[in-house]
């Protein structure tokens, strides 16, 4: 993982690497906003009916209840951020309308426990008032980042789905299948540009339906079935799969060959 430019770019396990534009404080601010007014809303909704059902109470019993309500009116207002990060892919209201997103270092829509550590911060940022030790973090830290961003090892990128980086995908050998390396001459190298597409497929397929997912799988698979025909399989995205474990695969063996070769046979000096 690295962060250069505004930009943050993330390795997978396929070595391919995702670029996100970083939020900066302008957009993360309109996103604020709406999430401020929405959270403010939730928070009177709150205090009125909690006023409503005390005034029907006896004096005492709607003193215990003001306690109670000050303590669900804070829980409430840092659920929202928490909850809508955690259910709704590291979006809330304001984020969603702004095109943002939350993520964690793997690219991944930020996790449960990075979300409430991230919000629970959030008090912190937002001295001495309206986000202004927030606002000045994002503005010194190399990944844009508030205090809450730091602890929970968070970023805030734009929602589009991220660039991928094909300079960055490795040409390996001829593929191998499943159970070994195919026979010589049965198959034929493949590009590195039919590597990427192989892999660029895997990595997104699941943000794609059922329909498109079968009908783009089928587009790719359709001029490789040539190149590999030791792999065996009818289904298009299980064929697609067996490519990229192959390259996987291929990849690993590669590097574990490159550390043999650096390791001292035994009792060579």
């Amino acid at each position: 993982m690295a962060v250069s430019l505004g930009r943050l770019e993330v390795e997978t396990a396929d070595h391919v690497v995702l670029r996100y534009d970083l939020a900066g404080a302008g957009t993360r601010g309109s996103a604020a906003i709406i999430d401020g007014l929405l959270s403010v809303l939730m928070v009177l909704g709150l205090s009125i009916a909690a006023v409503l059902i005390g005034s029907r109470l006896p004096p005492s019993v709607a003193t215990q209840l003001a306690g109670v309500t000050a303590f669900l009116i804070l829980t409430s207002w840092v659920a929202y951020f928490v909850l809508l990060e955690w259910l709704w892919n590291g979006q809330t209201v304001g984020k969603r309308r702004a095109g943002l997103r939350v993520i964690g270092p793997d690219g991944e829509p930020a996790r449960f426990t990075a979300v409430l550590i991230r919000n629970l911060v959030r008090l912190v940022d937002f001295l001495p008032g309206w986000y202004a030790l927030g606002v000045v973090m994002i503005f010194v830290t190399p990944g844009s980042q508030r205090l809450g961003d730091l602890a929970a090892g968070t970023y805030v990128v734009r929602a589009p789905k991220p660039r991928l980086d094909w300079l960055s995908l490795r040409t390996l050998e001829p593929i191998t299948a499943a159970g070994g390396p195919l026979p010589v001459g049965a198959s034929l190298r493949l590009s590195g540009e039919s590597q990427r597409i192989v892999r660029e497929f895997v990595a997104r397929e699941g943000t794609l339906s059922a329909r498109d997912r079968a009908t783009l799988a089928a587009l790719i698979a359709r001029p490789l079935r040539a190149a590999v025909p030791d792999i065996d399989e009818a289904d298009d995205t299980a064929f697609l799969h067996r490519i990229a474990a192959s390259l996987r695969a291929a990849g690993n063996s590669s590097t574990a060959g490159n550390e043999d070769l650096r390791t001292p046979a035994k009792g060579s000096r």
